[in-house]
């Protein structure tokens, strides 16, 4: 028995030493830094409601580990979040040869995002955070067995019912809110989740 419990402490003690840690689990933000407020995001774009998106991908994100707190008001914060939505494009990825229809497209966004102090001192700063999504245009090229698709809005059974117009318009809202999720990760590991 005593084997075993000393080949047990020699593992933990081989794993808590060679720098593992979980995800989110600690933060490389100076140790007043604990309260943080994330206003509605900027949109310098034309797409409609990517301002939602964002700014509710970036709260849950934050919120997600527990390493910060977000608060509702600038006023309880030690830091601000600020983000802006740069752009949104949309180019078009495969289209059918006969007709020029577009089947999949590209969405591209970019964010500048900024945490700093209320003071004004930036803490950390990223003018160029680009996220990309492919999506189907049509149902044919939808792919239902896809990881995205799963967690859709929309069952596979829907899609033969619906206009090629408006198969597009979901993917697309779908995909603007992966990206939006995508991007909160990408600005949480860079601006709070700690080097290893």
């Amino acid at each position: 028995m005593f084997k075993y419990f000393s080949s047990l402490v020699v593992i933990l003690a081989l794993i808590c030493g060679c720098g593992y840690t979980f995800t989110g689990g600690g933060s490389v933000l100076p140790a007043d830094v604990k309260n943080i407020y994330i206003p509605l995001a900027e949109n310098e774009t034309t797409e409609i409601g990517v301002v939602r998106l964002v700014t509710e991908a970036l709260i849950d994100k934050f919120e997600q580990y527990g390493v910060v707190s977000v608060v509702d008001s600038i006023s309880d914060a030690d830091a601000v979040l600020k983000a802006r939505i740069v752009s949104v494009t949309k180019n078009t990825k495969t289209s059918s040869s006969g007709t020029d229809t577009a089947l999949q497209y590209d969405l591209k966004m970019t964010l500048s995002v900024t945490l700093q102090r209320i003071s004004g001192q930036i803490l950390w700063r990223n003018n160029n955070i680009s996220v990309s999504q492919t999506y189907g245009a049509t149902s044919s090229v939808v792919v239902t067995s896809s990881a995205d698709f799963v967690f859709n809005s929309v069952n596979a059974s829907d899609l033969s019912g619906m206009s090629t117009r408006e198969v597009a318009r979901g993917q697309e809202s779908e995909a603007l809110e992966a990206m939006a999720i995508k991007a909160a990760q990408l600005v949480y590991d860079q601006a709070v989740a700690p080097e290893f």
